[in-house]
């Protein structure tokens, strides 16, 4: 039923606001101008004298001359100035001239000179010359204390800048010899740096890079032959591993062949090509096997000749073996020189890593050394500045201070400036004023208009009811428009408003409503009236209202019905009579029935079966009931009334219902049952929409 929407901020709100809250503004820009107005008046007068003080240069001697003195700017002497000017003895001499410190017997305290010393003011006019003020509350003190101050200032300026002058120049000297043993110190220790690390200088980074490039083709050259030694090695271990394989260890000795063995191997040669060409019994074979046979036999009747030596196969196997060692031998060596490579390089690179490390080093230092080197050569300018500053006081020559204008007596007090005072009063007022207002309006969670409560909620308006005024000054009860000003706006308004709630309860067959509110004070009873007389003149039925506000029943007051003390809404409900006829009094076109002398606990009447029944017996005889019933947050009388009943009409004052008094209030109602909001009190004529009002006001 509810939105987070807030206020909106717009020119119509602000100028709305400070319209609704002018007195804050009014009250509060008063008081604080009164405020500002008394404070300026008990501030007391304060005199301000200025004396001008030039300064000028000398003129140097003939031997100096060709020395051109600097440029004179008043503001590069203000420290001399005020070290003269605040110096204890000018401000104990210049302090007898007050008044006030005249009387003291023995020196001043040093609050009392620091006291002094704040009232005396410094402030460059040009750049030969500065004002010297001072304040006081007599105009002939702060005369007296002025010109004295400037007489001590001139007379005291030239001795202290002669004194500043040697002390400066035995300071610079000083500085110069410390200076130069540092220098000295800081060239022997880049010396000693550079010859440490040699090797590792930035002047050497080249030789180093080349060192490493020649290293790493080395070892390139170390592993390409590693390589190749190492698939020899394969190759020969494959071979022995065949010849191993074949017997080679095992004969490693052969004899020498006779003639007649090797004429059986050739014979056996010849029969195996003629078997490939003839059959076993072919005459040919039979014959080469006969002279096979004959000729082994012939062999094995000889004696063993020949002697043994090694086989080829054994000999390869040896030679292999040999080889094999040698590679060995050549991988090892070039290992070897692999790793002694590698360690020089390591070496080198370590140089090449820590280069930069050293030469951010010596730059460090160099620059050290440099930035030595530029002060030193300053402080030789500033001492031969001393040297001529020394060579201008002891000629007569440099600064000479002057009184140019005297301290006059002042005319009129420099504070308390009134004037502005009131005004910032006036702006402070205005200020404070407004944001009291934003402050207010900020925490403001009412609704002003209609847009304001759509913007929240979601419940429909049912109507807008402007603010009423009563035409007779002397009254003090609310009136009933629709009846006493049937032709104003506001009877209009619930004229709408009644044709509204006629519309909707037909349609929804409804016949009895109550008009209720978050809390007292918001116009539901008027609006119940109202909205009772408009829907009577509206309608041929009979029109029934109900005053259920049993607690604090006002219907017989606003109608001016005498109402007898018996006659009421609660003696209705506790009656066992039943003739609801007897309770109802007539005005003019409305049937009352008035809420009777004032009941403090009217729940359990408002509770029983009786109260239906009577709502049931008065819906057969009226068309349409208006109840006016309590408001729902402090009783629950509302809560019961709205289960008995079939609408509720929500009455919200305008500025003063907050938002989320009204969004609890509706939470205990059913959405079904609510007919609408009734926006009470709204101040059309400064709205935006006042135009259409005044526009229906002149054709009425």
């Amino acid at each position: 039923m509810a939105s987070t929407a807030g206020n909106s901020l717009s020119v119509f709100s602000i100028l709305d606001a400070l319209r609704r809250r002018k007195f804050i503004l009014m009250i509060s820009k008063i008081l604080l101008t009164a405020g500002f107005a008394i404070f300026a008046h008990l501030q007391p007068d304060r005199f301000r004298a200025t004396a001008l003080i030039a300064a000028a240069q000398t003129t140097p001697p003939e031997y100096l001359r060709h020395v051109a003195p600097p440029p004179l700017n008043i503001e590069d002497h203000l420290w001399t100035v005020r070290e003269v000017l605040y110096s204890e003895p000018v401000l104990k001499a210049a302090a007898r001239e007050s008044k006030r410190y005249r009387s003291n017997k023995g020196d001043l305290s040093p609050q009392q000179l620091d006291e002094f010393k704040q009232a005396i003011g410094i402030k460059v006019d040009s750049e030969h010359s500065f004002q010297l003020t001072y304040e006081a509350g007599d105009r002939y003190d702060a005369m007296n204390v002025t010109n004295k101050l400037a007489e001590l200032f001139v007379q005291n300026a030239s001795a202290k800048r002669e004194q500043k002058t040697s002390e400066a120049a035995n300071v610079i000297n000083e500085q110069v010899d410390d200076l130069k043993n540092r220098l000295q110190r800081q060239n022997d220790q880049i010396q000693n740096y550079k010859t440490k690390a040699v090797h590792a200088l930035p002047d050497h980074i080249d030789n180093t890079i080349k060192a490493i490039d020649s290293l790493k083709e080395q070892i390139q050259d170390r592993e390409t032959k590693i390589a190749e030694e190492q698939a020899k090695r394969a190759s020969i271990e494959r071979e022995l591993q065949d010849l191993e394989s074949k017997g080679v260890l095992e004969q490693p000795m052969v004899h020498e062949k006779t003639p007649d063995e090797a004429k059986l191997d050739e014979l056996r040669i010849q029969l195996a090509e003629l078997q490939t060409r003839y059959t076993a019994q072919h005459p040919v074979v039979v014959a080469k096997k006969r002279e096979i046979s004959d000729l082994e036999r012939t062999i094995a009747s000889q004696p063993k000749k020949g002697r043994s030596e090694p086989s080829p196969t054994y000999l390869r196997y040896s030679q292999l073996k040999s080889e094999l060692e040698g590679i060995q031998q050549r991988i090892a060596a070039y290992q070897r020189d692999q790793e002694n490579l590698s360690a020089q390089m390591d070496t080198y690179s370590r140089r090449l890593e820590s280069t930069p490390q050293h030469e951010k080093v010596i730059d460090d230092m160099e620059r050290e050394l440099k930035v030595g080197e530029m002060q030193f050569h300053a402080l030789l300018d500033k001492q031969l500045d001393t040297k001529l500053a020394k060579g201008f006081e002891q000629s007569e020559g440099g600064i000479a201070f002057a009184v140019v204008e005297p301290a006059g007596l002042p005319r009129a007090p420099f504070s308390p400036q009134r004037v502005r005072l009131v005004a910032l009063g006036v702006v402070a007022g205005l200020g404070l004023g407004l944001a009291l207002i934003f402050v207010l309006e900020q925490n403001d969670t009412t609704f002003g208009n209609v847009d304001d409560f759509e913007s929240f909620s979601t419940l429909p308006v049912a109507g807008i009811v402007p603010n009423i005024q009563n035409r007779n000054k002397k009254r003090t009860q609310p009136s009933v428009v629709t009846v006493e000003e049937p032709d104003s706006i506001a009877a209009e308004q619930y004229r709408i408003l009644a044709m509204r709630v006629q519309q909707q309860c037909d349609a929804a067959q409804a016949k009895t409503v109550i008009v209720t509110s978050a809390a007292g004070g918001e116009g539901k009873s008027l609006t119940a009236i109202n909205v009772a007389m408009a829907l009577a003149a509206a309608t041929d039925g009979r029109v029934l209202l109900m005053d259920a506000d049993m607690r604090k029943p006002r219907i017989g007051e606003y109608l001016k019905l005498s109402v007898p003390t018996d006659k009421g809404f609660h003696n209705l409900l506790v009656h066992s009579d039943g003739n609801p006829d007897r309770y109802v009094m007539q005005f003019k076109q409305l049937y009352v029935i008035p809420g009777g002398v004032s009941q403090a606990n009217p729940v359990a009447a408002l509770s029983s079966a009786k109260a239906r029944a009577v709502f049931e017996q008065l819906k057969q005889k009226f068309a349409y009931i208006i109840v006016d019933a309590p408001p729902v947050l402090p009783i629950a009388d509302s809560q019961i009334l709205a289960g008995i009943v079939d609408k509720v009409l929500f009455v919200i004052r305008a500025r003063q219902t907050p938002r989320e008094l009204f969004q609890h209030a509706i939470e205990g109602f059913e959405a079904a049952n609510l007919l609408g909001a009734v926006l009470n009190d709204v101040d059309y004529q400064r709205s935006r929409y006042a135009y259409a009002y005044e526009y229906y006001k002149k054709l009425a």
